[in-house]
């Protein structure tokens, strides 16, 4: 075997242990919060020793902060590509609440965790840059309706801001594990459905105004 495609072998399987330890990472934290989501327990589940899950990450918090990255990236380019598609500005706002809340929603435990639950400074600057992210797709969405004239807000950075904070931490009660609080399908659609609708509602100019 030559030493290129040794060293391709090698490659690939480093790769692979590092996707599995964040892989791992993620569904303790799904199942139990960022404090099941220790050394030991995540390289059990991975399959590699805990010494190994050293070689590719410092600590426990940057397994954490790259599971938030990756999730968040995730999140943005479903975003992006709601901003990006052919609907009108207020359906594009409306679908990509919708979609962000939804989402959440389907996995409480690990969108609680990745957003709420109390963590070290490295998670929350992570979870900022997370925002910044989240709140340039939404500029870029608000920004086309204040060009059709759909949208009346006065400052555009001010109005993305709104509409994420609305979108994020709106969703911390029925996230809370510890609330216990259970929403029946319907009522989940109900729920998601409020939080866009206010939304669009927030930044749309309203009717009197056209005349």
């Amino acid at each position: 075997m030559s030493g290129y495609k040794r060293s391709s072998l090698m490659q690939d399987r480093m790769e692979q242990n590092r996707k599995a330890i964040l892989q791992s990472a993620r569904e303790l934290i799904a199942q139990g919060g960022l404090k099941d989501a220790q050394i030991h327990a995540i390289a059990e589940r991975a399959g590699v020793s805990s010494g190994l899950v050293y070689r590719y990450f410092e600590n426990k918090g940057q397994i954490l902060v790259e599971v938030l990255s990756e999730a968040i990236k995730q999140e943005v380019q479903i975003l992006d590509a709601i901003a990006a598609g052919p609907l009108t500005p207020k359906d594009k706002l409306h679908k990509a609440v919708t979609a962000f809340v939804k989402r959440a929603l389907n996995s409480p435990q690990l969108a609680y965790s990745l957003m709420f639950e109390p963590a070290d400074p490295a998670i929350e600057h992570e979870r900022f840059r997370s925002k910044q992210f989240i709140k340039q797709s939404m500029k870029e969405i608000l920004a086309e309706g204040k060009v059709t004239g759909e949208f009346g807000f006065e400052d555009l950075n001010t109005a993305a801001l709104c509409v994420v904070g609305t979108m994020t931490f709106v969703v911390i009660e029925p996230l809370n594990p510890s609330r216990n609080v259970m929403f029946d399908q319907s009522y989940r659609d109900y729920f998601v459905k409020q939080i866009a609708d206010f939304c669009v509602n927030a930044v749309s100019v309203k009717e009197e105004n056209l005349i």
